[in-house]
């Protein structure tokens, strides 16, 4: 005859079954409920909205600080119709084969496409952009670009930083364009930047301990990328002239420092074509053999006459004693001299750039550059 269990053990029993079905229960309800990530891993990448340039395209999504794909691909293309034009130091097919390319998207990459991304959200219309969206996409790529900038130190780098001061600068002519533009200025010093290879400060004819300069990058290993480093250092150039002419502060990058050739045409640099401008006016150098205007475009002469309005910045921020003749007589002498500087560079500008009545009269053929607004504004 079985024994009968005892009361405890049925007890003890159905105690354990009831426990391990509530932690079941439990474990189910919270599965269940768990919410969905808000950027999804599983879903395939939209294709590229203008351009097929790749099938896969790089894992954007690991970045929640970056839009979805088809979005910052629109906005790169938005960079190039509305920024680049009068920040023209991104040559297009080769950025573009480098953000969207077969090739893993490195570090600065991405960095660069953050600043690209702060500056032009406010030229897209996409209905998918909120203004909160406008605004966390626009503080996160703002905090990264200036994170990255401090720690780092090269030429995408300070590309992206010199993106983001053309936005801050554009906004507001204050102390966040003045600390950032302190920043890059110098780093376009320290990188070399500020002259040619074949500059007199890089290999001086009789060298010193003194004269020497560390030359931080390597060489460029074509015409574009050459051409891209010239272009970045004269919008670091611009911006510096821009912020200083407002007030009566001094050059954050001085004269002295300088010994650059002009940027040549856009269409040339676009066709990775190299050829020769000519060397920047400055007070230290004397030689100028190479004047090649037919390989000018409106940005060189732009930065020309940048060069004319910076020494009349100073100018006019000498102290002149009415009372002394010499003092007025030397006054009125530099006043000339800079008066003819200007009135020859007019002349001597080319008919395409010179005459303006003619490019704005009904009916012509010719678009409008922005380069050459910005060159008669």
């Amino acid at each position: 005859m079985p024994q009968t269990p005892s009361i405890p053990s049925i007890h003890s029993d159905v105690f354990q079954q009831s426990m391990q079905q509530q932690h079941q229960n439990h474990t189910q309800s919270m599965q269940s409920n768990q919410a969905p990530e808000f950027y999804s891993t599983t879903q395939p990448p939209p294709e590229s909205p203008s351009l097929n340039i790749q099938q896969n395209p790089p894992d954007f999504a690991a970045d929640h600080a970056l839009p979805p794909y088809d979005l910052l691909y629109a906005l790169v293309d938005l960079y190039f119709k509305y920024v680049n034009t009068w920040c023209p130091i991104l040559h297009r097919r080769s950025t573009l084969d480098s953000l969207f390319g077969p090739s893993t998207l490195d570090e600065a990459d991405r960095i660069l496409l953050h600043a690209i991304v702060a500056t032009t959200l406010r030229f897209s219309t996409d209905q998918r952009l909120t203004e909160d969206r406008r605004r966390h996409y626009h503080d996160m790529s703002k905090q990264k670009v200036l994170l990255y900038g401090l720690e780092n130190s090269s030429v995408k780098a300070l590309q992206a930083l010199v993106i983001l001061a053309l936005d801050l600068v554009g906004s507001s002519n204050g102390p966040p364009g003045w600390n950032l533009l302190a920043l890059i200025t110098r780093s376009v010093v320290q990188l070399g930047l500020a002259v040619e290879t074949t500059s007199f400060s890089v290999s001086p004819i009789y060298p010193s301990i003194y004269t020497l300069r560390a030359m931080v990058l390597p060489e460029a290993d074509n015409f574009i990328e050459e051409e891209s480093r010239r272009r970045l250092f004269w919008m670091v150039y611009l911006l510096d002239r821009y912020a200083t002419i407002a007030t009566a502060f001094e050059f954050a990058l001085d004269e002295k420092e300088i010994d650059r050739t002009l940027p040549c045409r856009d269409d040339l640099w676009n066709k990775n074509q190299p050829v020769q401008t000519r060397w920047f006016r400055t007070t230290e150098r004397t030689e100028y053999d190479i004047d090649k205007p037919e390989n000018l475009g409106a940005f060189s002469y732009y930065i020309e006459i940048l060069g004319i309005l910076s020494r009349i910045h100073k100018f006019l921020k000498k102290p002149v004693d009415i009372s002394a003749l010499s003092d007025v007589e030397q006054w009125q002498g530099e006043y000339r001299e800079l008066d003819n500087t200007l009135t020859s560079w007019k002349f001597d500008l080319p008919a395409d750039y010179g005459n303006m009545a003619k490019l704005f009269q009904p009916g012509g053929k010719n678009s409008i550059n922005c380069g050459w607004v910005m060159l008669h504004g």
